[in-house]
């Protein structure tokens, strides 16, 4: 039986990494599917300064992005529910690389499923890469979907 974290954001990226885990797991695996909210998404000072009078926190109901992240993950549960034994879903806030590392650590996955975003290396610099981050820092095994 492997663990199997599987980072998904909606890009076509994620969705590559849910097809390879379907060619990748067994029916005795435990899958976990992570989605990151990132929480700039609205505490953002990018956001405060295009938005100055509009108070964001307050537009956002507390919870309402893990609700709707949690439904996407349902959705995408369903679709793999015959090729693995268990699925775990996980909704989590904070730098997506640094919560999918600390999410597989705290699972102790075997292997983590992450889609590949091609931003260059202009892009990295700037953006910085999760795939990159991960790949570089986990101490299990990274599966890239391309």
């Amino acid at each position: 039986m492997k663990k199997i974290l599987v980072s998904y954001d909606g890009s076509e990226a994620a969705k590559k990494a849910i097809e390879m885990t379907k060619k990748f797991a067994n029916v005795d695996d435990e899958l976990t599917i992570l989605t990151v909210i990132p929480a700039e998404l609205v505490e953002s000072s990018f956001t405060k300064m295009l938005l100055p009078t509009i108070d964001m926190a307050s537009m956002a109901k507390s919870g309402s992005f893990k609700e709707k992240a949690m439904e996407s993950l349902s959705g995408i549960a369903g679709g793999l529910e015959s090729f693995v034994g268990k699925i775990n879903l996980a909704v989590e806030s904070g730098d997506p690389a640094d919560e999918i590392l600390l999410t597989a650590k705290k699972i102790e996955t075997d292997v983590i499923i992450i889609g590949y975003k091609g931003y260059g290396k202009e892009g990295r610099f700037l953006l910085g890469s999760v795939t990159d981050k991960v790949v570089r820092s986990a101490s299990s095994s990274v599966l890239v979907a391309r």
